[in-house]
């Protein structure tokens, strides 16, 4: 990716400079000077023609609701450069070529004992165990080490993840389809749904789908949303506004079910939403606004009571994003911690997405959806009754799904009970305040806004230190963190798998600084982050930049 981008920014950069040239050399006032009223007439008629020709014959893209018209001008002629300039478009189907044998390369230092094909015979019990043995033991040296952001969250507790491996095992060939057949997964799915509930203010009954992880449950709320904008206020090009710094399955959801995403900007002092812009994006085609609790970029939580007022006022919908903070925030009042109103006590609210395979603590992957109504929820629901095959119906994106996960959620929220859920919770809000107050004490980098529940993040205030560069030094010492953008930035989100380490990860940070300080220009780009993300951001089109990306995608499938 590093090779690819570059040279597309070059050849924009090219071509911006030859039509500047060209406008110079070629005044359009030496060649119609001379015009007199039939010669305007005639060329007037004639850009008319063609005008018209191209508006029906040519395909644009769509204009981004956020993108300017001269940023989509600029990602017009960046398209046109890659795509008729001769050797170009070859030129960057190479690059991707090597780029993709350069991901894969990296994969295949990970990779041992390939399978290509089906074995003629089959292999014995003994020999994939070992073969499992082997895996397991290499991959938690880089997932069970302590130094990593989020992925892993359970407790370290190696007799209880045996326990829920135990319990989870007898559900791998079940499926909650078939309630009569498996009868009491549908139990624990039902129950699971009941419980998450109750934690969120559902007092008298439970309104959700059990689904696979926060992505599939927030594009469900939006599907939700989507199909009530249309049944009950007859909109068929629904809008949702949510935040610069909500999760991308809002963007996936938009995608998937034509849905605009209109993204409302961020306080650059708090980094929560800019109410007043988000509240200037609201029209009569919106169906629903956005907050999250907290975001995963920056670990801030924006307002939901403001939001809530104002989805209420407006009579649309509002989605609360928990699926990072819910089973920590939901438990803060338990221990003293007032984080105000967030959940379905709070009018206004009308969905929640919150995952147990996060701060639940629950096997992967498991989440939660939750709705304020049957009725909203049933707008997310699929039933076909003239099926050739039956009536069939299903609450969630699959059909057919393995019932290990609901039980590895059900067996977690029953063996973890409250009062652990509490202290577990304090231990990780704790920690993310002592991390706010360490970091912040550090001259060189801030700290984005006032993160209270489970993520940090902090950027530089030096313009010599790029913050990048941090990241490099880190993830060289054994770290595995996350970076941000806009502005740049590092991210960790706590899990009780990390918190033990953070003084490490301070004494990291001090010390990365110092070798950066030590040494500005060798570290001047910021390593392999600063090189990705500065110039991602530089590329006109963003579509062609989510290409670029992809080719990591085709890294991971490749064997």
């Amino acid at each position: 990716m590093e090779q690819l981008l570059p040279i597309l920014i070059q050849e924009y950069n090219v071509l911006k400079q030859y039509a500047k040239e060209f406008y110079k050399q070629t005044s359009m006032h030496e060649y119609t000077k001379s015009f007199d009223i039939f010669d305007t007439a005639i060329l007037v008629s004639i850009i008319s023609v063609l005008g018209l020709w191209a508006l029906r014959n040519l395909r644009f893209p769509n204009k981004d609701y956020n993108q300017s018209f001269f940023g989509y001008f600029k990602a017009q002629i960046f398209i046109f450069l890659v795509n008729y300039c001769p050797g170009v478009n070859s030129y960057i189907e190479k690059q991707k070529a090597i780029a993709l044998e350069s991901f894969s390369s990296s994969m295949e230092k990970m990779t041992s004992k390939k399978t290509l094909k089906i074995p003629e015979n089959g292999i014995d019990s003994d020999t994939m165990m070992d073969k499992m043995n082997e895996w397991i033991e290499r991959d938690s040296k880089h997932n069970g080490s302590g130094k990593v952001s989020g992925s892993l969250y359970v407790m370290p507790d190696k007799q209880f993840i045996k326990n829920a491996q135990d319990f989870c095992k007898h559900f791998i060939y079940s499926n909650p389809m078939h309630a009569d057949l498996w009868p009491a997964t549908r139990q624990m799915e039902a129950e699971v749904i009941r419980m998450t509930g109750d934690l969120f203010g559902q007092e008298k009954e439970g309104i959700g789908i059990v689904t696979t992880g926060g992505t599939e449950s927030i594009i469900l709320a939006m599907l939700a949303y989507r199909n009530w904008g249309e049944s009950q206020k007859g909109i068929n090009k629904p809008n949702i506004v949510i935040p610069e710094t909500a999760h991308s399955a809002f963007y996936r959801a938009g995608e998937y079910f034509k849905i605009q995403v209109r993204v409302a900007k961020i306080d650059q002092s708090s980094f929560q939403v800019d109410i007043n812009d988000l509240r200037a994006k609201i029209d009569s085609n919106t169906v629903c606004i956005v907050g999250s609790f907290p975001n995963f970029g920056y670990g801030t939580s924006d307002p939901i009571e403001q939001l809530a007022s104002i989805a209420k006022k407006k009579k649309i919908g509002l989605h609360v994003d928990a699926c990072l903070g819910g089973f920590t925030a939901v438990f803060a009042k338990d221990h003293g911690v007032d984080l105000g109103k967030f959940d379905f006590t709070l009018d206004g609210v009308t969905s929640i997405s919150c995952d147990q395979h996060k701060h639940g603590l629950a096997p992967k992957g498991v989440s939660t959806v939750l709705f304020k109504t049957k009725q909203l929820r049933e707008h997310a629901f699929f039933s076909l009754a003239t099926w050739s095959g039956g009536a069939y119906a299903v609450p969630s994106m699959q059909g057919s799904k393995c019932g290990a996960n609901v039980a590895g959620a059900w067996f977690t929220l029953q063996s973890i009970g409250k009062k652990k859920y509490i202290d577990y919770s304090k231990k990780i809000m704790d920690a993310t305040q002592s991390l706010v107050k360490s970091l912040s004490e550090i001259p060189e980098i801030k700290v984005f806004g006032n993160p209270q529940i489970n993520c940090v993040a902090f950027m530089s205030k030096e313009t010599w230190l790029n913050v990048y560069a941090i990241h490099e030094i880190l993830t060289h010492q054994g770290w595995t963190i996350s970076s941000v953008q806009k502005p740049a930035g590092i991210h960790i989100s706590l899990t009780l798998q990390n918190i033990g380490n953070l003084k490490q990860y301070v004494h990291d940070i001090k010390a990365a600084i110092e070798k950066i300080k030590a040494n500005p220009k060798e570290y001047k780009k910021g390593g392999e982050m600063g090189t990705v993300y500065g110039t991602t951001q530089r590329i006109p089109d963003s579509k062609l930049a989510n290409q670029a990306i992809k080719v990591y995608l085709d890294s991971l499938l490749k064997i």
